[in-house]
């Protein structure tokens, strides 16, 4: 008896990894609600970026330190010196219209109310991250950060000609010094 494939491999690998890649829906008030362990308004007060350039995207790390005005929800969770650590992240993709991850990233002196959740993985001391793609609103005008245009990154093509080139020449030059010695 023949087995039948319910569906072919690479189809599988596609449905499997698809949604890695597409965009967040925004979250409802609702939703926002339900998801955040803290809710809080506050100001940046200061800021790092960390770009890492792939093949085929960008991903920009922005990490926030923001003072915390008031809490809406999970007030044991603010330290006592009521600042906290803010991971947010942006993502360009090549084939994307606009970038993914978190919207509105707040510039240095904005206010702003966050819906967040504790970073699992982070070490003694928690690091919050807003809900994606909607967990950040900007109040009274605040502006958001702005990113610099990333170089697109380098597609698979150039890399893959780049090595065919260098390994021909490590090729040719072997020979040459193979044939080289063989004369003397």
């Amino acid at each position: 008896m023949k087995r039948r494939r319910l569906l072919p491999p690479l189809l599988a690998v596609t449905c499997c990894f698809h949604p890695l890649f597409a965009a967040l829906p925004p979250l409802t008030p609702e939703e926002r609600e339900a998801r955040a362990t803290l809710i809080i308004t506050g100001e940046v007060v200061g800021s790092r970026l960390m770009t890492l350039r792939k093949p085929a995207s960008t991903v920009t790390f922005v990490r926030l330190a923001a003072t915390v005005e008031s809490v809406e929800k999970g007030e044991d969770s603010v330290p006592k010196n009521r600042i906290l650590d803010i991971r947010c992240r942006r993502i360009g993709l090549e084939d994307a219209d606009e970038p993914q991850g978190h919207r509105d990233i707040p510039a240095e002196g904005s206010r702003f109310k966050m819906w967040l959740r504790k970073n699992p993985d982070s070490p003694d001391d928690p690091q919050w991250e807003p809900l994606e793609p909607n967990g950040i609103e900007l109040l009274n005008g605040a502006p958001a950060m702005a990113f610099p245009e990333a170089a697109a990154p380098r597609s698979m093509h150039y890399y893959t000609i780049g090595g065919l080139v260098g390994l021909a020449t490590f090729i040719a030059l072997a020979i040459f010094l193979w044939r080289r010695r063989a004369i003397h």
